[in-house]
């Protein structure tokens, strides 16, 4: 495994508001930058869901489609930009650091790369944005043909030790983007297809379980990846392209992780560690400390904080029978969340111990509240949710890039906004 630390490093929170909000320059263009009109989308902003578990947020839906338009008005100005060439676009890592001169990272570029096309008819240049985004991913390859993980925000150049490699979250979101598009507007079933078969070949071990990065070991995963609703969604899409791209039995190793890891680590909370190892195994387990990362790898941190997001998604489009494991774990973690935050979300510490107690009280982000959003719905604990739909619209502590894109995307969730693709 290269030795390196990837963009979910310790991140310090001391940014301010006001340079977290300061829209960037020239970052907006129009079609003639990708050189193809814009096809009318088929599921327009707002396209509102009904979920099959759970509930939503006490409030107007018109008031939860305004919250997310304003949110979205917000992170396109500060983090969509038109480079590194005149016809891509990228997401700035600004107010985290995560890449030199706020360049692109490949978790950012596929965060981009699914809230645009959910934003389509709303932003009326939103199929101009997302074929920027892809033609930087593809101009920004490693050896297996994906994404680069981390790029110089001046040169545009890989910018991590080593031989460039890839991160499967970024893989799987950008994914899941090309499903979202191909569906939004046409024309990208090709891509998306080519674009899932190298995921596949790459960042899938042998037993199915998914590995951290395309040229990482068998025996490790990285819970925050584990986007159930993107599995389920490339097993329906994906089936007559290659049939040796089994992705239900991704499906089913990933849950079976997830259920082997907390039954002999958080039972009653369903916490999974930044990392894991002997992923390989019927004994999956927390990683060392120090893993990969300069922050406690065995335990909930900047990478975990996503689970119940992507869990609590999971559950909320796919139910509590076909997404069993995703309900549990997504109820069991809003339960802890409430509980050692004391309701509060300002106090869902970004570092949790697997017990569920606070690791440290002194390292707070908005986004470990946030994230919990989801899980809070498919719980179904009304109250709880409500408090957090509430808290999206604050940023006590300045939260940059990553904090503000899993907002994002967290508010077209709970609002009702994230439909599926291939329902």
């Amino acid at each position: 495994m290269a030795s390196r630390t990837k963009e979910f490093l310790l991140r310090h929170r001391l940014v301010s508001a006001t340079a977290a909000a300061a829209a960037a320059a020239g970052c907006t263009v129009g079609l003639a930058a990708t050189g193809a009109q814009a096809a009318t989308p088929t599921h327009a902003f707002p396209t509102h869901v009904t979920y099959k578990v759970g509930v939503t947020p006490a409030v107007s839906q018109s008031t939860k489609d305004s919250k997310v338009e304003a949110a979205y008005n917000a992170w396109k100005s500060t983090y969509l930009v038109n480079g590194c060439a005149s016809n891509e676009y990228y997401v700035s890592t600004k107010g985290d650091g995560d890449a030199t001169n706020n360049g692109p990272v490949s978790e950012g570029q596929g965060y981009g790369m699914n809230i645009v096309p959910l934003m389509a008819g709303y932003d009326t240049n939103a199929q101009a944005e997302f074929n920027g985004l892809w033609q930087l991913v593809k101009d920004h390859k490693d050896q297996y043909g994906l994404m680069q993980w981390q790029l110089d925000g001046k040169t545009c150049k890989y910018y991590s030790s080593g031989t460039p490699d890839a991160a499967t979250d970024g893989d799987l979101d950008i994914g899941y983007g090309l499903i979202l598009a191909d569906k939004q507007w046409g024309g990208y079933t090709s891509a998306a297809k080519s674009w899932l078969a190298g995921v596949y070949a790459h960042d899938v071990a042998p037993d199915g379980h998914l590995k951290c990065e395309d040229d990482g070991p068998n025996t490790d995963t990285r819970p925050s990846d584990m986007m159930l609703d993107h599995l389920r969604a490339f097993a329906a899409y994906d089936t007559a392209h290659d049939t040796a791209h089994d992705w239900a039995k991704v499906v089913s190793r990933t849950e079976a992780v997830v259920s082997e890891f907390t039954a002999s680590y958080s039972s009653t909370y369903g916490l999974l560690s930044d990392f894991v190892v002997n992923a390989d195994t019927t004994g999956p387990k927390p990683a060392p400390a120090n893993y990969q990362e300069d922050q406690p790898d065995n335990i909930v941190g900047y990478n975990s904080i996503r689970v119940p997001w992507h869990m609590g998604t999971d559950a909320l489009l796919y139910g509590p029978s076909t997404a069993a494991v995703s309900y549990k774990d997504a109820t069991q973690w809003s339960a802890c969340a409430k509980k050692v935050s004391g309701s509060n979300p300002q106090n869902v510490y970004p570092h949790i111990k697997l017990n569920c107690a606070a690791y440290s009280t002194s390292d707070q982000a908005e986004e470990a509240g946030d994230a919990v959003g989801p899980a809070a719905m498919a719980a179904g604990d009304q109250t709880w949710t409500n408090t957090l739909w509430n808290y999206l619209a604050t940023n006590p502590f300045g939260d940059g890039y990553y904090g503000q894109s899993i907002k994002m995307l967290v508010y077209i969730v709970m609002a009702g906004d994230y439909w599926n693709p291939v329902a």
